[in-house]
């Protein structure tokens, strides 16, 4: 067989195979979190992320990914970080059952995403929640502590997800 029969050129109708880039910074500390939130060297991150598992509402598929979170008793509050470009929060637009490893213990609860639009009280709760335990994260996304109209800018435009464990 000659090299020219072995390479993959296309079928007509087909276009050629393409190789998968490497995983992008993001992807690649996705997996690094994920294997650390399940290590016994968890307790360096613990009280910050948490793994969430949300079902796909069209595939069927569950998807695994670490959060930032905050906690108030049993309910989890989590920002959805550039809603825009991200997809696993659609997932969650009406209450949907997920489970999360919260400091290597594995819960189940049941999850719903908000917009200010549907829901603004939910939405400034939990954005609060941020505000009191991460003050520089909120400043970050543009809502120091302390200044209410930017709170209220960045509440307009937050999506947030709340999570009520069982």
């Amino acid at each position: 067989m000659s090299d020219a029969s072995a390479s993959p050129l296309p079928r007509p109708g087909r276009t050629a195979p393409t190789r998968k880039a490497a995983a992008s910074p993001p992807a690649a500390l996705n997996v690094t979190m994920k294997w650390l939130l399940r290590s016994p060297l968890s307790g360096m991150v613990h009280g910050q992320l948490l793994l969430l598992t949300v079902t796909g509402r069209k595939t069927g598929n569950e998807y695994t990914f670490p959060v930032q979170y905050v906690a108030d008793g049993d309910t989890l509050w989590v920002i959805t970080g550039g809603h825009e470009d991200k997809t696993w929060w659609r997932n969650l637009r009406s209450e949907a059952p997920v489970t999360v490893l919260l400091r290597r213990e594995r819960r189940a609860g049941r999850a719903q995403a908000f917009t200010h639009a549907e829901r603004p009280e939910l939405v400034e709760a939990g954005l609060r929640n941020y505000q009191e335990h991460y003050p520089k994260i909120a400043a970050k996304l543009g809502a120091p502590p302390g200044d209410e109209d930017a709170f209220r800018t960045v509440a307009a435009t937050t999506v947030m997800v709340r999570i009520e464990l069982d």
